[in-house]
């Protein structure tokens, strides 16, 4: 590969990965699941879209995560290091507390697009059942949302990608999706491990579980390692309140300067600062 082709690849990645991390957090996390702040049709499909390229169904996604605030580190909590710091990282997603199993899925790349195949698999044949649809009957009342958790949908998609990928750069393009993939998974996975374990971050709310805020994360989590302040305030568009990289609320910001959001929910104490 060329030095050119050496910094397009870089550079495309690097936009990719914020683009598509934004998905995940804008996106996914506080405009979906928490209703942060409010945007037009063509806002919310976009950022909709964007988590969908590597964050599965936004129902199943929405679905889990709100079960997650409502069970934090009890029993029922889906990702909790109480079972494992590994565990919690990705080995809920395939069943297993092994350390090194949890490791080695870790670092698949695209495993978690194998284990959302799996999952559409064990529907179609009636194995499984979509229960997180019941956690989220807002979304389940938009046509985008009920397209995107049909069985192999994000499946076809992970596909395109694939297909887009070789077309363009053949061996290389694969490669760079595949460290596309293991970037954004591992860097959403390392809130619920990282971001709740003790002996990382602090702790500056008691809120009845094991949730800190971690700021040295801040930039690769695009501000969902201030986790401890997220539990306090879920509703916060705004995470890293006590001060931090928060990429996430500067964007939710510049949306709402552009036209494109408005009213970003913010705890009272905050909001001047803000």
């Amino acid at each position: 590969m060329t030095l050119t082709g050496v910094l397009v690849f870089a550079a495309s990645w690097l936009f990719a990965v914020n683009l598509l991390g934004l998905g995940n957090t804008v996106g996914y996390h506080r405009l979906l699941t928490h209703r942060a702040f409010q945007c037009g049709a063509g806002t919310r499909a976009f950022w909709t879209l964007a988590g969908a390229m590597h964050g599965g169904s936004p129902m199943m996604w929405v679905g889990l995560h709100r079960l997650h605030h409502t069970k934090s580190d009890a029993p029922e909590d889906p990702h909790t290091p109480t079972k494992g710091f590994w565990a919690a990282h990705s080995g809920w997603l395939v069943g297993t507390t092994n350390p090194l199993l949890s490791i080695l899925f870790a670092l698949t790349g695209f495993g978690q697009q194998l284990v959302i195949l799996v999952h559409d698999v064990q529907r179609i044949l009636g194995l499984r059942q979509a229960d997180w649809v019941s956690l989220c009957p807002d979304l389940k009342k938009e046509r985008l949302m009920r397209w995107l958790d049909i069985p192999l949908v994000m499946p076809a998609l992970f596909g395109l990608q694939l297909l887009l990928a070789w077309v363009v750069g053949g061996p290389w393009g694969i490669l760079w999706l595949y460290l596309l993939h293991l970037f954004l998974t591992n860097s959403s996975w390392s809130v619920n491990s990282v971001c709740h374990w003790p002996k990382f971050g602090v702790q500056r709310w008691d809120t009845g579980d094991w949730s800190r805020d971690v700021w040295w994360m801040g930039v690769i989590t695009n501000g969902e390692s201030f986790h401890n302040a997220h539990h306090r305030y879920p509703r916060s568009a705004r995470h890293a309140l006590e001060g931090g990289q928060d990429l996430s609320w500067r964007v939710i910001q510049l949306m709402c300067a552009l036209g494109l959001a408005s009213d970003p929910w913010l705890p009272k104490k905050y909001r001047d600062a803000a």
